[in-house]
C-alpha cells in the first residue's frame, strides 16, 4: 500500500509527457493550449503524490523507482501510440532498471 502514492505519481507523470508529445508537432492554438495546460495540471497532480510517497519510502528508494517505472512506462507507451523503435540495446537498458528496481526495493 505505501507504493500506491509513488505508483499514481508515476501515472501522473506519463500521463502528462504523454500528452506533450501528443500536441508535440501541431500548430499553437486553443486546442494546443488546452492540451498543454492539461499536461501541466496533471504534472502537477504528480508532485503531490510523490510528496505524499516520500512520507513513507526513502527518497533514496523512491526516486530511482519513479524514474525507472516513468521511463519504461513512457518507452511501452511512445512505442504502442506513436510508433518510435525501441531497440535491442534500449529493451535491454530497460530490463536492467526494473532488476535494479527490485534490487531497491527488497
Amino acid at each position: 500500500m505505501k507504493y500506491a502514492y509513488l505508483f499514481l505519481s508515476v501515472a501522473f507523470n506519463v500521463a502528462s509527457y504523454f500528452l506533450y508529445k501528443s500536441i508535440s508537432n501541431r500548430e499553437g492554438g486553443l486546442f494546443w493550449t488546452a492540451v498543454f495546460v492539461s499536461g501541466l495540471i496533471l504534472g502537477g497532480i504528480n508532485v503531490l503524490f510523490f510528496t505524499k510517497a516520500l512520507k513513507n519510502i526513502p527518497l533514496s528508494v523512491a526516486y530511482p523507482v519513479f524514474s525507472g517505472a516513468c521511463i519504461f512506462a513512457m518507452s511501452l507507451l511512445s512505442y504502442v501510440f506513436f510508433g518510435e523503435k525501441i531497440s535491442a540495446l534500449n529493451a535491454a537498458g530497460a530490463v536492467v532498471v526494473v532488476i535494479g528496481i527490485a534490487m531497491l526495493t527488497n
